[in-house]
């Protein structure tokens, strides 16, 4: 059938307005684009729902974190973490207070595969099963050993652990029984996930830096797992160096493989060893020097046993890059995440990224109430009963009375005379001599009950219950020479690369 020209002529011309207008979008398209993107992310957002607002954003830190915070995709910067496992120890009076924010954040992008949870109880939390660390353990030691005491009481609970146990009266009892689990968990773990490249060992409130920990054992730190090789930050017990749990260790599957394969009887040999030592960090480096020869290397400041409100700014802390925090509670945990998920840049996290972006914004000249830990130099009352009644670290720590300049001498009396300290340390003719601002010796002060003291680096700190009297010397009272903070960190200038650690002997 052949169409009537009327129906020919439509056609002509509905096909000519279909190419005017593409012809017009193509022409116009370059002008809306900017428009249309941002209204289709704000649709996707709105049905989604993956974006909040960010509660790190603030005034003092928006040029380095996003004013919103996308949870769409919360492992989309985690690195391959092929080759490596993370064993995370907890004990059962603390596993449900600590464990679900941990496996919420960071180790909600790692596979099962890839780590491992010990407690001194076996128990089972939502898909993630807890190890018990003891339970290969010879059961005439449990009997006999006192410090066993509590695990038999968790093992008899027929209800909840809380409803059994008091955590904080128990805090001792599970500290003693802690010792106990280091070397069955090596035995444990080689069994469970061998032949792995590195091990790294960390507690429940352990913070890990993924991103930087895979950067540096990948790339960066030149390490060979097929050598024996133990690291962490070097704590010491009677000249007796060791890697401190809490800030977490990393042993290479070389040594993991030769300790455990060449010395089967590790658990009975140092259980009674325990009984005789205070901790289990200590116990695992004792057994690789004894059986392997094998000694620490010092990877502090990167593996840390402070967190961001503890960490000694400045000096030896600010360049250097972060891979582990310690006593993170569970709040801190999720703020120290969000953070990682919210920075501007995926560049290397340094120490004074955390400074700038979480600890700054909250800086200010003085708080009631607080302790900032300062306690490099202290001055005290010279009263002989001042200082009988003062705490015996303090008392260690103060300045000799020949060395001390009249401003210091006074320093005991006062909040406002402590404060001196620091703003009398350099005068101003001297403020742009770069050397003596980078050299700096006091950016920070403590004051309570007549003793003053001063900091070498600058830290936030911590709230300090308010005393029940009016008595001045009763109250505590911080501050800090934000001058001298500010001096030192122009003088600084960028850091241009990361300080990368490398581990000594």
């Amino acid at each position: 059938m052949i169409a009537p020209p009327s129906s020919r002529r439509f056609r002509i011309f509905g096909a000519i307005t279909v190419l005017t207008l593409i012809a017009t979008y193509i022409h116009l398209r370059p002008q809306w684009n900017f428009e249309y993107r941002d209204y289709y992310d704000d649709v996707t957002s709105y049905f989604s729902r993956p974006i909040y607002d960010n509660t790190l954003y603030n005034q003092g830190n928006d040029q380095l974190v996003l004013k919103q915070y996308n949870t769409s995709n919360p492992c989309a910067r985690f690195p391959d973490t092929d080759g490596i496992v993370l064993i995370m120890k907890t004990g059962a009076t603390e596993a449900y207070d600590r464990l679900p924010t941990q496996l919420l954040t960071t180790m909600s992008c790692l596979p099962d595969s890839k780590f491992l949870l010990f407690s001194d109880l076996e128990q089972q939390m939502g898909p993630y099963h807890l190890y018990d660390a003891l339970a290969e353990i010879d059961e005439a030691d449990k009997d006999r050993i006192a410090d066993f005491d509590l695990y038999r009481r968790q093992q008899e609970c027929d209800v909840s652990q809380k409803q059994c146990i008091d955590a904080v009266a128990e805090r001792q009892n599970a500290w003693n029984l802690d010792k106990y689990k280091f070397l069955p968990m090596l035995q444990q773990t080689w069994r469970m996930r061998p032949g792995r490249e590195w091990y790294i060992f960390a507690e429940a409130d352990t913070y890990v830096v993924w991103s930087n920990m895979m950067h540096w054992l990948k790339k960066q730190s030149g390490l060979n797992p097929r050598e024996k090789i133990y690291l962490g930050s070097r704590s010491w017990i009677t000249n007796r160096p060791f890697a401190h749990g809490g800030s977490g260790y990393i042993l290479s599957g070389a040594a993991l493989k030769h300790l455990v394969e060449k010395h089967t009887n590790l658990t009975s040999q140092y259980t009674q060893k325990g009984t005789e030592e205070c901790c289990g960090d200590l116990l695992v480096a004792l057994a690789l020097n004894d059986y392997e020869g094998i000694k620490i290397r010092q990877t502090w400041p990167m593996i840390n046993g402070e967190k961001p409100t503890t960490l000694p700014y400045g000096r030896n802390h600010w360049c250097e890059p972060i891979l582990t925090m310690h006593h993170m509670n569970a709040e801190e945990i999720s703020t120290v995440w969000q953070f990682e998920q919210t920075r501007k840049t995926d560049s290397i996290l340094m120490i004074r990224d955390i400074y700038d972006s979480l600890i700054a914004p909250k800086m200010r000249k003085s708080r009631e109430n607080w302790d900032n830990g300062s306690d490099d130099v202290c001055y005290m009352n010279p009263d002989s009963d001042a200082q009988e009644r003062a705490d015996g670290h303090f008392r260690d720590r103060q300045k000799k009375a020949d060395e001390m300049s009249e401003i210091e001498k006074m320093a005991w009396k006062s909040p406002e005379n402590c404060a001196k300290v620091c703003e009398s340390e350099i005068s101003k003719d001297d403020s742009t001599d770069k050397e003596k601002l980078l050299n700096r010796e006091c950016f920070q002060y403590r004051w309570h009950d007549e003793v003053c003291c001063t900091a070498k680096s600058f830290k936030f700190g911590e709230p300090k219950q308010k005393p029940d009297d009016d008595d001045p010397k009763a109250k505590w009272t911080s501050g800090w020479y934000m001058e001298g903070i500010h001096e030192w960190i122009d003088a600084k200038g960028e850091c241009t690369k990361p300080a990368w650690k490398i581990p000594e002997l």
